[in-house]
């Protein structure tokens, strides 16, 4: 479907907030909470394809609205949606895909944001509330000035929000480990998750260490990301002999793809472990949700995951 821009406005520093309508003026179709959309943009050779939680209400309706946060290390859709985007523009979309679902059974929900992590939680929260469900909010930014929502979650005045700020004079970071131990005995709270890898890495390894199951455990990430101090990657093919350099901004999986190799691929997030391979030489910076701590000393997910630039990764494909 095609979507119009009506309002696009700073949220917070480094947060837009843009609002889409339906191009032919039909009403827009409901979905459930935690969906996103898939955004298509910048037409032509340099065409863009990224997600964005839907941080509007539920019913649909008039407009979407989604909360997109601009990264400077990104692969340039962010950018764009910041810089070039303007009321009136068209973008095409799909409809709200839901992939990153509340529990019917839990009997507690405990959710877990991290800066502009919070925009799948928004309609949990909603959902939770209106249907009188036992739930716990805990959101964590560097600063309330930084942090997108806070006032619409404060001004709510609901005692099942707890805001972190980890960079003010109340310094104050989320106690993942005491969280987790909290409920590990409750076989019925389930755990959301969404927000940068290091926060979704310590929610995992924090269940594993409690002997939470996976499957109280749901997250959702931001599919790759870069650091400052990424550079350029060798890569080695084992099994094809293809010897590949990769600039920071293209995913491995992207380089070895172009390059002619196949490898399997799904969520491109490192979520569901497709593509993980194995390497052999290097030394890979792991950056995916799927794989434990003993998997990694073998194991890699190219869709997500970098490598230091001092020696070559090798990898069998």
């Amino acid at each position: 479907m095609q979507l119009r821009v009506i309002l696009a406005q700073a949220l917070v520093p480094g947060v837009r907030l843009i609002r889409l309508a339906s191009a032919d003026g039909q009403p827009l179709p409901a979905f459930e909470p935690g969906s996103h959309l898939v955004l298509a943009f910048n037409p032509g050779a340099d065409r863009l394809e990224r997600k964005y939680s839907l941080v509007s209400p539920c019913e649909g309706g008039a407009y979407y609205e989604i909360a997109v946060k601009k990264n400077p290390n990104g692969r340039g859709g962010s950018a764009y949606l910041h810089d070039h985007l303007g009321v009136g523009a068209l973008l095409d979309a799909s409809s709200p895909i839901s992939e990153f679902n509340l529990v019917a059974e839990a009997s507690h929900h405990v959710l877990i944001a991290g800066g502009i992590g919070i925009t799948p939680m928004l309609g949990m929260l909603e959902r939770l509330r209106s249907e009188d469900r036992s739930h716990e909010l805990h959101y964590s930014a560097k600063s309330r000035a930084g942090m997108p929502f806070a006032d619409r979650l404060a001004d709510d005045g609901h005692d099942a929000v707890t805001l972190y700020f980890s960079e003010s004079d109340s310094f104050r970071r989320i106690d993942i480990e005491h969280l987790l131990a909290t409920h590990a005995d409750s076989p019925t709270t389930h755990f959301h998750v969404c927000g940068p890898s290091q926060l979704i890495d310590r929610v995992r390894l924090a269940a594993q260490a409690h002997g939470i199951a996976a499957r109280r455990v749901h997250f959702e990430s931001f599919g790759p990301a870069w650091t400052m101090t990424d550079g350029p990657v060798s890569l080695v093919l084992s099994e094809s002999g293809l010897q590949l350099d990769v600039p920071v901004g293209t995913t491995l999986l992207d380089a070895m793809e172009a390059a002619g190799a196949w490898l399997a691929s799904d969520c491109r997030r490192g979520e569901c472990g497709a593509c993980i391979t194995t390497y052999t030489g290097g030394q890979p910076i792991h950056r995916d949700n799927c794989l434990s701590e003993d998997e990694r000393r073998h194991a890699f997910c190219p869709c997500v995951s970098w490598a230091a630039p001092s020696e070559p990764l090798v990898l069998q494909a």
